[in-house]
């Protein structure tokens, strides 16, 4: 049973290293092409979305985690599609300080409105995705709480890391 003071852990998707065409096709997921991008407005900012349709949000790490954005901008994700695709996830790393450390933070706070509300998620990674390896060796307190929690919120998706490793699904998408 979850804590009352922390948000449920998503349990629906995949986080999937690389990215490959190949691994996103065995879950009906294609990258979206140029024409599917829809803004997407939200508290103080206009998210620049890859595709957003009425059961689709796809949108790269760095839109969503911009600097200055903050935690109400991600309101509109709370009544959002069902399904969400985030790629360009940078591998964490135990030293990422500055405005890095900050995307950790949001990203977090990304995650927890999605779980609350039951999301599917798709992490698509740029390399290896290990958050707890790189909280427990980070030494700056808030990045290893955000690192942390990240690794908790996504700790109940499977994880895909070759194109050997793909189990076709009946997962449906864009």
């Amino acid at each position: 049973m979850e804590s009352p003071s922390q948000p449920p852990a998503l349990r629906e998707g995949r986080i999937i290293v690389p990215g490959s065409s190949r691994q996103l096709a065995a879950y009906g997921l294609f990258h979206p092409q140029p024409d599917r991008h829809r803004a997407l407005p939200s508290g103080s900012r206009t998210f620049v979305a890859k595709a957003l349709e009425p059961d689709l949000l796809w949108i790269s790490f760095d839109e969503l985690c911009a600097p200055g954005t903050s935690a109400e901008d991600y309101s509109v994700l709370a009544a959002g599609p069902e399904l969400c695709v985030i790629d360009g996830v940078p591998a964490p790393e135990p030293a990422d300080a500055g405005s890095r450390a900050e995307a950790w933070e949001q990203f977090a706070a990304v995650l927890a409105v999605l779980a609350a509300r039951n999301a599917t998620l798709f992490v698509v990674g740029t390399g290896p995705m290990d958050w707890a390896a790189a909280a427990s060796g980070a030494a700056d307190a808030r990045l290893r709480a955000s690192l942390a929690g990240i690794d908790r919120l996504l700790a109940g998706l499977g994880r895909v890391e070759s194109d050997e490793a793909i189990a076709v699904e009946g997962v449906s998408g864009s």
